[in-house]
Parts: structure tokens; C-alpha cells; sequence
């Protein structure tokens, strides 16, 4: 009885010191699975440190299953390659093998439900087996748990990670991390050499992404992205700064061989890109600025090297420029403009002005509405200088569908108070051109002044109409189905084909100043001017001159026989109270400038 007592006491202590054992293991792995690991090495190797803590072993292994094998990632002592247990680790099953003299405990590492890899401890000596803990299998799964959620929480951080400093749509470094591999460049080329920024941005790419839509407008980016990473030099670096704007640092020591790269570049984004049953063609401006001359720090390399890219942008494009410090007020000056220009309509600081078109009698025949920009300090800004400023930002579309109704609402005005109807005529940019909601935007405009829509006169440049010559004359179609009239300004500058011009539904030509500024040989002046002129009235348009300054270019357009006239000799720019006076005392303006 007594014998018996004490083998019950016994059997307590012992369930007592198993389960302060156990529960002390719960804690180790407790603290393991609460502790940030930088380095996923020193979490394996913890891990396997206590296991064998556990399990009274020093032989221990975590493989990685890679589809065709176990690799062995950490271990102690010698590793075990059993292909049995891989087998059934990727059925996703704990094994404990148990042999006379041996021990064998394992269990996949599970993530999300898949096998990445084992967790393995074993002792191949005699009474191994009796060290076996009683809850070896709750144990061994725990461990594996846990590594697997280590794992995990690690691979969700370094995607975490690159995400934070790369392109989703390129895998391109992005700015953050561009900014990073600069600064460290610098300091590696730190009075050891030279090295260069490329700043790079893609011409007239935003009508691909309104056109075609933004899903090829990626795919170009892509394609653009991958041809740019070839070109470069191993420890050069390419990024995507956004939209469609790139960077590169190039790490030659030879400023030579760095503009050689940059022309590679140029190329490579010159070629033909197909995108499905697309073939498109972008080029770039590219500007570039060296370290250290053009700046110690990178803030200062990629701000000069943005610079002289618009100053390649701003010289035709397609192009490289190299930094200049001395084109540095130009290009403030134009980013103060494109800044400001975003808030010219709210500062009612944007005016249109109305210049003459005349027959050659004289008599006042239409207006041309012209845009004026009277900036807040910097007085009246050219339209030559804000204008493109205004398309290559985007604003010309608020700009343009703002003209185009003040337009129509000074023209009701002047009907509204008994004045003769006269015509007005108002330029179209090629980016309101393309948009899918310009008709409905010209109808609007229509309906909402009550204007007749025989009085405006939509003038689309040669070029722009010829760009996609089916879709313009689709849509040229439907706006002479509004009554609207439609002219072809600086004719005779493009390419346009003869069957081409036919087919236009236009009612006038305008020809480009350009064939009267040159009067050393006014003969062949005459020649050019009469050939389009005939041209025009074959195919039943009228034809205007454009550029008329002198009494010489009269005579010309007179000899030509073409049927209007505009430019500064009938005047320039009128506000609407002068026009209105004109209006209600009409004047003929080669009369006056005759004199």
C-alpha cells in the first residue's frame, strides 16, 4: 500500500517536472517567435539552438524545398538528406522515425498553406530514443509554425521594402531609391572622378495614353523601360521617375563615353515600339549634368540635369543637352509661367482680343480671337511663349474650352445689341483636337450662347490634321454636321497630299505667313502663293494670306488672287469695345493702312 503511495507520489513529481519542462520550452519558443530578427540567419539559427536545446541533440537542419530537392539553409553539426522524409514533408506531414538507437524528429514549414521547407533534429546514438519528449510532435510543429510565420512576416517585409523603392509598372528603381544610389555614388566618385545624370523625358507621349488609352500607353513604357536598362553599364543605375520621365546615373569616369551612352539611349527610345496591332513611334529629351561640375550634391545634379532636358525640349526635341548655368533664369523664368498659368483663369488675367480678316477690298470679312496673357508682375506674356508652355502641361484643354465659349459669347453679345454678325475664327490645339468629348464641347458652346453656328470658324493646323489624317477628317466631319466652319491654318508648311486636301471638309486655306517674309524674290513668292490659291479654289474653298505687313504683300496676294487678307497691315489685336466701334462704323482697313 505504502509502496504503492509512493509510486504515485513519484509518478506526480515526475508529470510535474515534465510539465515545468514543457511549459519552460513554450516560453523559449514564445521568445523566439516575439523577437525582431534583422538577418533571417540568426533567426534559423535560434531556433535550431533551442530545438536542440529540447530535444538533447546537437544535430539539427532547416532545408528550403525548391520543387526538385531540399537545400540545406541552416544546421548544426553534420546535415541529414533523407529523401523519404523530403517526400513526406511536402505532404505536408510530421515525421518522427524512431529506431533502435536513433532518433529522427521533423515537420514541414509550412506558408500559406504550402510546403517551403523541413525542420529536422536527430541523434543517431544509443538510448536516443528514451530522450524523446512526450510531446515531441506538439514541440516540433510549434518550431515549425513558428519559423514558417518568421518566414513569412520577412518575405511580406522585403516586398513591403521593394516596393518602397521600385516602379509596380517597370520594376524600375523609383525616386526614392534613385535619390539613395545617387548620394552613394557621389560619395564613392568623392574626388576620384566624374560622373552623370540623364534625365529623360518622352515626347508627345500623353496623346498615346489619351488616344489609345493607358493600358498601351504602359505597355510602351515598358517596352521603353527595358530597351533604356540595355544600354547601360554595369554600376549604372536607371529609374522611373513617374509618369513618363526617367533617370539614369552613369558611373564613367569619361565624360565622352557618357554622352556616348546617352545617345544610345536616344535611340533606343527613337525605334518603332509595337504594342498589338500599334505601331508607335516616340523620341525623347534627354539633359544631362555632370558631377562635379554642374553640382556636389544630388539635389543639385538632378535639378540641372531636368533643366537642360526642357531646354532640349524646348529646341525641338529628340535631342540631348548638356547643363549650361547660363540658360538657368530662362528655364526659372518658364517654370514660374507654367506655375502661374494653372491660376490665369482664376486671376482673370487671360484675354481675348479679336484681329481682322479682311477681303482685299477692305470690308471687314471675319476675326481671328487671339489669347493675350497679362500676367500679374511680369505684364503681357506672348502667346508664342505660353501657348506651347500651355499644351506640353495639359492646361491648353482648360484654356482652349474657355476661349472657345467667351468667343461665342462676346459674338452673341454683339448680335444682342443690333451690331452686323461677323464671323470669328478660333484655333484648336492637337490636344483638344484628339479629345473624345471636343465635339460635344465645340456643340455646347454653340448652345449655350445661342450663337449661329455659320458665324465660328474652327482653324486646325496643317500638321495636326495630317497626323492621323481618317480619324481627323471623321471628326472634321462631324463638326461641319454642327454648321460649324473649319479652316486649315499655315497651309503649305505640312505635307499634306492633294487627294488628302479634297477630301477635307473645309472651307478655307490659310496660307502661312512664311511665303511673304523672304521679299528678296517676290516672283517666286507670287509663284507659290498663286499655285495654292489655285489649288483652294479647284477644290471650291476659300484662300486667306496670312502675314500681310506691307503694301508689297498686298499686291502680291492681290496678283495671286487670293480672297482674304490678315495680319498687322489691317491691324492687330483688338479688345471687343474697338471691334464693337468698327461694328457699328465699318471701315475699310486697306483704305486706311494704304494711307
Amino acid at each position: 500500500m505504502r509502496a504503492a503511495h509512493h509510486g504515485a507520489e513519484a509518478e506526480l513529481v515526475e508529470k510535474t517536472h515534465e510539465l515545468a519542462r514543457f511549459t519552460r520550452y513554450l516560453q523559449l519558443l514564445h521568445k523566439l517567435s516575439t523577437t525582431n530578427y534583422s538577418q533571417i540567419n540568426a533567426l534559423f539559427a535560434d531556433y535550431l539552438q533551442t530545438g536542440c536545446e529540447i530535444f538533447g541533440t546537437a544535430n539539427c537542419a532547416i532545408s528550403e524545398w525548391k520543387g526538385n530537392g531540399l537545400y540545406l539553409r541552416a544546421s548544426g553539426r553534420t546535415a541529414v538528406e533523407d529523401p523519404n522524409a523530403a517526400a513526406v514533408f511536402n505532404d505536408k506531414q510530421t515525421l518522427i522515425v524512431e529506431l533502435p538507437g536513433e532518433l529522427y524528429v521533423g515537420a514541414p514549414i509550412l506558408i500559406g498553406g504550402s510546403t517551403w521547407g523541413t525542420v529536422a533534429f536527430w541523434e543517431p546514438a544509443p538510448g536516443a530514443e528514451e530522450r524523446l519528449h512526450p510531446q515531441s510532435k506538439e514541440i516540433i510543429e510549434l518550431i515549425a509554425k513558428s519559423i514558417g510565420i518568421a518566414i513569412h512576416q520577412r518575405q511580406l517585409s522585403d516586398q513591403l521594402a521593394y516596393q518602397a523603392k521600385h516602379d509596380a509598372l517597370t520594376g524600375l528603381p523609383n525616386r526614392l531609391y534613385m535619390q539613395e544610389r545617387l548620394d552613394h555614388a557621389i560619395a564613392e566618385t568623392k574626388d576620384q572622378g566624374t560622373l552623370a545624370v540623364a534625365f529623360i523625358d518622352l515626347d508627345r507621349f500623353k496623346p498615346i495614353n489619351d488616344t489609345l488609352g493607358h493600358g498601351v500607353g504602359d505597355h510602351v513604357l515598358q517596352h521603353i523601360a527595358n530597351r533604356l536598362r540595355n544600354c547601360l553599364q554595369p554600376g549604372d543605375t536607371l529609374a522611373r521617375m513617374g509618369g513618363d520621365e526617367f533617370t539614369a546615373i552613369l558611373t564613367s569616369n569619361d565624360p565622352n563615353q557618357a554622352l556616348k551612352t546617352v545617345r544610345k539611349l536616344l535611340a533606343a527610345v527613337r525605334a518603332p515600339c509595337r504594342v498589338g496591332e500599334h505601331e508607335l513611334f516616340v523620341t525623347a529629351s534627354i539633359g544631362l549634368s555632370f558631377y562635379p561640375r554642374h553640382g556636389d550634391n544630388s539635389a543639385a545634379l538632378l535639378r540641372n540635369a531636368d533643366s537642360a532636358m526642357y531646354t532640349a525640349k524646348h529646341r525641338g526635341k529628340n535631342d540631348v543637352h548638356c547643363y549650361d548655368a547660363e540658360e538657368m533664369p530662362s528655364a526659372m523664368r518658364r517654370l514660374s509661367l507654367e506655375n502661374d498659368l494653372r491660376r490665369a483663369l482664376e486671376r482673370n488675367e487671360l484675354k481675348v482680343l479679336y484681329q481682322p480678316q479682311v477681303e482685299l477690298s477692305g470690308k471687314l470679312a471675319g476675326l481671328e480671337v487671339l489669347l493675350v496673357w497679362d500676367h500679374h508682375e511680369l505684364g503681357r506674356i506672348s502667346p508664342a511663349e505660353f501657348i506651347p508652355i500651355a499644351e506640353e502641361t495639359g492646361t491648353i484643354l482648360t484654356i482652349g474650352s474657355w476661349v472657345l465659349r467667351e468667343a461665342c459669347r462676346q459674338v452673341a453679345d454683339w448680335k444682342r445689341a443690333g451690331l452686323q454678325p461677323v464671323p470669328v475664327a478660333v484655333n484648336v490645339s492637337a490636344l483638344q483636337f484628339a479629345q473624345t468629348n471636343f465635339v460635344p464641347t465645340v456643340a455646347g458652346a454653340l448652345a449655350f450662347s445661342g450663337v449661329p453656328s455659320e458665324l465660328l470658324t474652327l482653324e486646325l493646323t496643317e500638321s495636326l490634321v495630317m497626323r492621323g489624317v481618317h480619324e481627323s477628317i471623321s471628326v472634321m466631319r462631324q463638326i461641319r454636321d454642327l454648321g460649324v466652319h473649319m479652316a486649315i491654318d499655315d497651309f503649305g508648311t505640312g505635307y499634306s497630299s492633294l487627294s488628302y486636301v479634297r477630301e477635307l471638309p473645309v472651307n478655307t486655306l490659310k496660307i502661312d505667313g512664311s511665303f511673304l517674309e523672304e521679299m528678296g524674290q517676290p516672283g517666286s513668292s507670287l509663284a507659290l502663293i498663286r499655285t495654292i490659291t489655285q489649288l483652294g479654289h479647284t477644290f471650291g474653298l476659300s484662300v486667306t494670306a496670312e502675314g500681310v505687313e506691307t503694301i508689297e504683300h498686298l499686291q502680291i496676294i492681290q496678283q495671286a488672287g487670293c480672297d482674304h487678307a490678315q495680319g498687322i497691315l489691317f491691324g492687330g489685336p483688338l479688345m471687343p469695345d474697338v471691334v464693337e466701334n468698327f461694328l457699328r462704323q465699318p471701315v475699310l482697313f486697306a483704305g486706311k493702312a494704304a494711307t
